[in-house]
């Protein structure tokens, strides 16, 4: 399998690039427009590179194996002229185009290549009295009606069959020729078929004494390269108008969810010709030369072109970076397009080469004669519903009643009674736990299905707030728990394995972070039973530095609780939990609907407004902030706050950041943000550190003490809530994020239930981090590498690194988890795909979940929508 070099920035080339090609709205017309890109480099690399570009242009069908997504054509040009270069671009489109968008058709393109064919005589595909009528010739007429052969008779009257004939054939040609006379005079994408000074009648016969002129002027002896550039320039537009038509469908037209994809044109121009001259080199310069000045008054915005060209010295005297490259691939709309090269040498030894994936595949596989018969009865439905609902505002219909009721849970989960044990000694007690499950393995375990697991952990808090509402304690007996119950199923299974999991302390907030990352390196060059890593709960710059060298050292990972992007490093990452991409797009569906503005005694209304609260300088705030404002457009500029100052920090300049430097300008800012608009709430991505001190200045300080304030936050929250943190204060609503289904909750499937019964069975059923989430986390965390592991054995291979890595990755993983189903399909290899995420209100009672979104569980029908009053809304699926 070709994959891209390596490159610095290959990955964000090769996800730009397949963003470029996929990303096209249905409702696109002339924009944005992607520049061409030029790569320069060798021969071997730029074969790899544009293989491995066009790999992505390929999908698999259950019915034909490899089917292209988009048309395309992948060209290794090694001689001819640049006309001959456009003819093969033209032929691979149509070659290279998805069966079931409709047939590629290039009408300006062939009526070009007609013209100069029949002027040839090499080929005559249009008849010769097409071209009869306008030669200017006294012999050149339209055959006589020709009256022999067979006859129909009428009553009285007797008709010439070939008569007939001859008659529907000179009504064919002449709507023909009507028709492309309608088109050139009134279209506009075929005004650039014109030349840019022409006054006269636009007409058929006039557009075909102009195509002829130009050809006869670039083949005649002793033509110049602006006689050529003008016939190619002619076939060039020609070509990108018919593909600009061809991306523009209709709205029922069966094929448009299947044009949306560009149309890709992969030239490779780096190959030496055969009598060592510069073989397609020249062809593919001038091509990418007049693409680019073609491109700007063109109406085609449905094209990306990639090339690949010789490194001379000559060449590319301003090359760039494919880090620039890729940002020039996702260009503004109107930003002019100029082709931009970059110099590429071959990549150094060991540099990782990047897979790229297919940049669609349909999630609906109809064929357009059904998707069209389903189109055709939605909109008789369509237009059925509009008239019968036409009524509903004459008919006093309570479905034009407002629904204001605020948004509370039912079920909520009671707090703790006492904290039981010095936390500690509880953490203490957790490690010892592993501790003895690793004693099991050593002493129980069968040593060819024993493996051993790394988890990084940070050291446990000072601050005892901090100990509570952290996830330390809980994601060590998440591990436990695990292996518990690995090691009980495993002596009856022959494919079952024991698990010895080596814990790594990285220190406060993970400050040793890289350097334990380095430690655990170490240790798998010397155990290739050492499997894959686990832990990082925190999003923060020293764990995404630590991760980027375990998977330097392709050592499979999967944290438990960190949702940061950031952290998805490579391929070999996996997160247990939904990353904050995901987490925003549901929280800001979320708040534009439910009702969680107060706006009376008993009455609530959706957010109109939010105020973002971040951390510019944390990789978790800072990432869930920006998301969120991207997802939900009325949130103004962020507020930004760094904990304990800005000496020392670098604040980021940014135009949509209002940064505070103190928290009692954080509770103004706030204040200013919920008096100055209605119906507006605090969505709050900082730590939990920082909010409880925004509370206490918010409430002293501030001019809302007092009034009713509506905060959002992430599964930060959600422990310091759930014990308790936020009681006795009535004037606060809030709701908070969770990675699981509370206890008790009639949707959890039968893993999430003897997850809870063993976690309550060992710590009671009023411990303090039984609905948190992290336990949860952390146990599905080894569940993922323990099942890839025990499916290796059971395909017969080795228990290594690179065979645990493969299975996960092979698009096909699906695992039944206590946190909710984890389904690492193709497209969404780093987090399972529609992970479960729920929000819960927090009240005097405790919590209870008010929105669950994602997949709790194989066969389980939940997950999918929400309900407010009588209204269903539906959850955002991951694309």
């Amino acid at each position: 399998m070709p994959e891209f070099p390596g490159w610095d920035h290959s990955g964000e080339f090769t996800e730009a690039y397949r963003k470029a090609v996929r990303g096209r709205s249905r409702l696109s017309k002339r924009g944005p427009k992607h520049p061409p890109v030029v790569l320069r480099t060798g021969p071997e690399e730029a074969q790899q590179a544009l293989e491995a570009l066009e790999l992505g242009l390929q999908r698999s069908s259950r019915a034909r194996g490899i089917v292209p997504c988009t048309p395309y054509a992948h060209v290794d040009w090694r001689g001819g002229s640049r006309t001959e270069l456009i003819a093969r671009i033209a032929e691979q489109l149509r070659e290279n185009a998805p069966d079931e968008a409709g047939r590629l058709r290039l009408p300006a393109y062939d009526l070009l290549r007609d013209v100069a064919d029949h002027e040839a005589g090499t080929d005559a595909q249009l008849a010769d009295r097409v071209f009869a009528r306008h030669r200017g010739r006294t012999t050149a007429v339209l055959p006589t009606r020709d009256t022999t052969g067979p006859t129909l008779n009428a009553g009285f009257m007797t008709v010439p069959l070939r008569s007939l004939w001859s008659l529907a054939e000179r009504l064919h040609l002449k709507l023909w020729e009507l028709g492309w006379e309608w088109r050139l005079a009134r279209r506009r994408r075929f005004r650039l078929l014109w030349p840019e000074n022409y006054r006269g009648k636009r007409t058929y016969a006039a557009a075909l004494d102009e195509f002829r002129r130009t050809w006869e002027a670039a083949v005649r002896p002793g033509a110049g390269t602006r006689d050529a550039d003008r016939w190619d320039g002619l076939l060039l537009t020609a070509l990108m108008t018919d593909l600009y038509a061809h991306a523009r469908q209709g709205l029922l037209h069966p094929g448009r969810r299947r044009r949306r994809p560009r149309h890709a044109l992969l030239l490779n121009g780096t190959r030496p010709g055969p009598g060592g001259d510069d073989g397609g080199s020249t062809a593919v310069t001038g091509f990418v030369r007049l693409y680019a000045e073609l491109q700007r008054p063109a109406p085609n915005a449905a094209t990306v072109v990639v090339a690949a060209l010789p490194d001379t010295h000559d060449a590319a005297p301003g090359a760039g970076t494919l880090e620039e490259a890729a940002r020039r691939l996702d260009p503004p709309k109107g930003a002019i397009p100029t082709p931009y090269e970059v110099r590429l040498p071959r990549p150094e030894p060991g540099s990782r080469s990047v897979a790229v994936l297919p940049v669609w595949t349909p999630w609906v596989r109809l064929r357009p004669g059904r998707e069209l018969a389903l189109e055709a009865g939605a909109l008789a439905v369509a237009l059925w519903l509009a008239g019968q609902l036409a009524w509903i505002p004459y008919l006093g219909s309570p479905f034009t009643d407002t629904y204001t009721r605020c948004l509370t849970g039912s079920d909520y989960v009671g707090r703790p009674e006492s904290p039981g044990p010095g936390l500690p000694s509880q953490y203490a007690d957790a490690l010892d736990m592993i501790a003895e499950q690793n004693r099991v393995a050593e002493t129980q375990g069968r040593p060819e299905r024993t493996v051993t697991i790394a988890h990084v952990r940070a050291s446990m808090a000072a601050n005892e707030a901090e100990r509570r509402s952290g996830g330390a304690v809980p994601e060590l007996r998440g591990l436990a728990l695990a292996q518990r119950s690995l090691h009980r199923l495993a002596p009856a299974n022959d494919n079952g394995i024991w698990v010895r999991i080596k814990t790594y302390d990285a220190g406060v907030q993970f400050a040793n972070a890289r350097e334990v990352a380095a430690e655990v390196v170490r240790a798998a060059k010397k155990d290739q039973h050492l499997i894959g890593v686990t832990g990082f709960t925190e999003s923060r710059k020293e764990t995404v530095e630590a991760l980027r060298v375990l998977n330097s050292a392709r050592i499979p990972i999967v944290s438990s609780t960190a949702t940061a992007k950031a952290m998805e490093v490579g391929r070999y990452y996996h997160g247990a939990a939904p990353n904050n991409k995901r987490e925003a797009r549901v929280v800001a569906e979320f708040v534009r609907s439910a009702n969680t503005v107060r706006t009376g005694s008993d009455s609530c209304a959706p957010a109109e407004g939010v105020a973002v609260v971040t951390d510019p300088t944390d990789v978790y705030s800072d990432e869930l902030g920006k998301e969120f404002a991207r997802n939900f457009r009325s949130t103004g500029s962020r507020i930004g706050y760094i904990p304990g100052g800005n000496s020392g920090v670098v604040v980021p300049n940014e135009s949509d950041l209002d940064m505070k430097f103190s928290m009692s300008e954080v509770a103004e800012a706030v204040c200013g943000r919920v008096a100055g608009k209605r119906n507006t709430l605090v969505y709050w991505t900082s730590r939990v550190r920082e909010f409880d001190n925004f509370l206490e200045t918010y409430q002293s300080l501030s001019k809302c003490a007092n009034k009713d304030l509506t905060v959002v936050g992430g599964n930060e929250l959600t422990n310091a809530a759930l014990s308790g943190g936020f009681v006795g204060k009535s004037w606060l609503r809030l709701y908070h994020t969770a990675h699981m289904l509370p206890a008790g909750h009639p949707d959890r499937s039968a893993t999430a239930k003897a997850f809870h019964d063993a976690y309550t069975e060992e710590f009671t059923g009023s411990d303090l981090w039984l609905n948190d989430g992290h336990a949860a986390l952390a146990h599905d965390a080894v569940q993922v590498l323990a099942q890839a592991t025990s499916q290796a054995n059971a395909a017969g291979v080795e228990l290594t690194r690179p065979n645990v890595q493969q299975i996960v990755n092979s698009g096909s993983f699906d695992l039944e988890g206590a946190s909710g189903r984890l389904r690492f399909a193709a497209g969404s290899l780093q987090r399972p795909l529609n992970k479960l995420l729920t929000v819960l209100h927090h009240g005097e009672d405790g919590s209870a979940p008010v929105l669950m979104c994602g997949d709790p569980g194989k066969n389980i029908d939940a997950g999918r929508e929400w309900r407010q009053g009588g209204t269903t809304y539906g959850c955002p699926e991951d694309e």
